[in-house]
C-alpha cells in the first residue's frame, strides 16, 4: 500500500505543481523570486555534476531558521566525517543563508519532490549520507536515497499533533519512508510518541532536544550595528521594547498600544516575520500617526519613536538592547517563534497562548517565572506594568535566562547517536 501511495503522489505531481505555480504567480510573495531560470534549473536537478561536491554529507533544511539552527551541528558533522557539507534548502532565503556558512561547501535549492528529479540529483552528487532536518520528510527524496543505498536520518525532528492526524490518513506511505531512516533524533518525548504512532520502530527513535537552543548566544553577531543604529536615532540610555517576528494582527495590537508605551519614555522596535510586507507595514505606520522609521534608511527624522527592522539578521541583536521583549506568532495561531532567543539574553519574554510549536519552552518560561502570557486585550497593560516595575522585570529576566540555559545540549546528544550509528553492528 505504501508503494502504491508513493506512485500515486508522482502521478499527481504535474497537476499539483501547476496549481502551486499558478498560486505563486498571483501571490504578493512572487516578488521574492529573483531568478526563475536559475531556480528551475536547481528545482529540476539540472545542475551540472561538477558544480556539486561529491560524496559529501548532504543536509536538507527548510529555510533560514533551520539553516541557522544547524550551524553547530554542521560544523560537528564536517569534523566527524572529514567530508564536504552539501546543503539543500526549500527556499531561496535559506540557500542564501547557507552560502554564508564557511563550513558548507555548496548550497542549492532542493529538487522538487518528484522521484525522477530526486534520483537525478542523487546520481549527480553521489552523497555519502543524508540528514533531514526537522519536518522535511519528502517521500521521494527519502525513497530515492534509500534506493541509492544512501543512509538517511532525521535530525532535530519534530511533528505537531495536527500533522500527525493528517499523516495517519496516509499511514502506509509514512510507515514506508520512516522504515528507510536509520534513526530519528527528535526534540521531545511527544515527538517520539507521534512518530511511533506513524509506524516507526521505537528502537530507532531518540529524544535529543532541540539544536536551535545550542546556537543561542550572549553576543549576537550584529550587536554593534544595532548599537550604532540606536545612537543614530538618539535613543541612547532610553528603554526599548522589542517585538520580534510579528504578524499583521500582532502589529495592529502593538500600534494600538504604542502611544501609551511611548509616553513612558520607551522606544519601540518591531521585526516583521515577512519582510515582503514592507509596503503594507509602511501604510499601517503612516496611518498610526506615530513618528516611525525603517532600519534600512540612511537618514532618520529628528524624532523617531518606533523603528521597523526591515533588514535580515538583526532581531537577536535588537533583543540584546531591549528592556522587554515580545515574541510573535503567538497572539495569532502560528505556534510562536523562538521564545528562548530573548530569554538567553536575560530578557523577560511576553508571548500569546498559541505556542504549540514550542510547548516545552513556553511552559518552562511560565512555570519558572521568566515569561508572561498576553493577548489582544491585556497586551498594553502587561507591557506598561513591567516597564514600570524594574525589580520585577529584572527578576523575571534572570529566570528567563536560567530557563534558556537548561535547554542546551541537543547537539551533543545527536552526535552521540550518529557516532553509535556509524559503529559496526550498531
Amino acid at each position: 500500500m505504501g508503494i502504491f501511495l508513493l506512485v500515486l503522489t508522482n502521478l499527481a505531481f504535474p497537476i499539483a505543481a501547476l496549481g502551486v505555480v499558478g498560486g505563486f504567480l498571483f501571490s504578493p510573495r512572487r516578488r521574492i523570486l529573483k531568478n526563475l531560470r536559475a531556480e528551475l534549473r536547481e528545482r529540476f536537478a539540472h545542475e551540472p555534476s561538477e558544480s556539486l561536491p561529491q560524496n559529501a554529507i548532504w543536509v536538507h533544511c527548510a529555510s533560514v531558521g533551520e539553516v541557522t539552527a544547524m550551524q553547530e551541528l554542521i560544523s560537528r558533522l564536517k569534523s566527524f566525517y572529514q567530508r564536504d557539507i552539501l546543503v539543500s534548502t526549500s527556499t531561496q532565503a535559506g540557500k542564501e543563508t547557507a552560502q554564508k556558512n564557511p563550513n558548507i561547501a555548496k548550497a542549492v535549492l532542493a529538487p522538487l519532490d518528484f522521484y525522477p528529479f530526486c534520483r537525478r540529483f542523487i546520481r549527480k552528487a553521489h552523497p555519502y549520507r543524508l540528514f533531514i532536518v526537522e519536518r522535511e520528510l519528502w517521500p521521494n527524496m527519502i525513497e530515492a536515497a534509500y534506493q541509492a543505498n544512501i543512509p538517511t536520518s532525521l535530525v532535530n525532528g519534530r511533528i505537531s499533533q495536527k500533522s500527525t492526524y493528517a499523516y495517519l490518513l496516509i499511514k502506509p506511505l509514512f510507515k514506508r519512508i520512516l522504515s528507510h531512516l536509520h534513526f530519528a533524533a527528535l526534540q521531545t518525548e511527544e515527538d517520539c510518541a507521534r512518530y511511533q504512532r506513524l509506524g516507526m520502530q521505537p528502537e530507532h527513535l531518540k529524544m535529543c532536544g532541540n539544536v536551535k537552543y545550542d546556537s543561542l548566544s550572549d553576543t549576537p553577531s550584529k550587536l554593534s550595528e544595532i548599537q550604532q543604529l540606536l545612537t543614530n536615532l538618539h535613543w541612547g540610555g532610553k528603554p526599548v521594547f522589542v517585538a520580534g517576528s510579528t504578524h499583521p494582527q500582532e502589529e495592529v495590537v502593538l500600534l494600538r498600544s504604542a502611544p501609551d508605551i511611548i509616553k513612558t519614555g520607551t522606544k519601540i522596535i518591531f521585526a516583521p516575520r515577512h519582510l515582503e510586507r514592507k509596503a503594507e507595514i509602511e501604510n499601517m505606520l503612516r496611518q498610526s500617526k506615530l513618528h516611525y522609521a525603517f532600519a534600512s534608511q540612511k537618514d532618520f527624522p529628528a524624532s523617531v519613536d518606533i523603528l521597523c527592522l526591515d533588514t535580515m539578521g538583526m532581531l537577536q541583536s535588537a533583543y540584546a538592547c531591549s528592556s522587554l521583549a515580545f515574541v510573535g506568532g503567538s497572539i495569532v495561531p502560528r505556534g510562536a517563534h523562538n521564545l528562548l532567543e530573548p530569554a538567553m539574553l536575560t530578557k523577560t519574554v511576553l508571548f500569546g497562548k498559541y505556542f504549540y510549536n514550542t510547548p516545552l519552552t513556553a511552559q518552562a518560561l511560565l512555570e519558572r517565572g521568566g515569561g508572561i502570557l498576553v493577548n489582544e486585550t491585556n497586551f498594553k497593560t502587561k507591557v506598561l506594568n513591567l516597564l514600570a516595575d524594574a525589580p520585577q522585570r529584572e527578576n523575571m529576566a534572570s529566570k528567563a535566562r536560567a530557563t534558556a540555559l537548561s535547554f542546551k545540549g541537543a547537539t551533543n546528544h545527536i552526535m552521540e547517536v550518529i557516532t553509535h550509528d556509524e559503529q559496526p553492528n550498531a
